[in-house]
C-alpha cells in the first residue's frame, strides 16, 4: 500500500472521529496492525495484533509515516 493511500485511510478515520471507525493493515509478513481514531482527543491509536503494543499520534503524518514504514520495512544493505 502507498503511503497517499494510507493517509487517505487515515484522513477518513479523522474525519468522522465522533464514530468508532476501525482501520486494519497487513504487513506482508503477516503482522496486522490496527487503527482507531480516539474520539475524545482525535489521535490516531496503532495497535499491533500480535504483542498488543499501542502508539497514540497527533497528526496524521507521523500516523501515515510510522504504518508505512511498519508495512515496507527497509532492507538492511549489505557492503560487497
Amino acid at each position: 500500500m502507498k503511503l497517499e493511500s494510507i493517509r487517505t485511510f487515515l484522513s477518513t478515520l479523522l474525519e468522522y472521529r465522533g464514530v468508532r471507525i476501525t482501520q486494519t493493515f497487513n504487513s506482508e509478513d503477516g503482522k496486522t496492525l490496527i487503527v482507531q481514531c480516539e474520539p475524545s482527543t482525535g489521535e490516531l491509536v496503532i495497535r499491533e495484533v500480535s504483542s498488543g503494543m499501542a502508539w497514540e499520534y497527533k497528526t496524521l503524518e507521523e500516523a501515515a509515516q510510522f504504518i508505512d514504514s511498519y508495512l515496507h520495512p527497509e532492507t538492511p544493505k549489505v557492503n560487497a
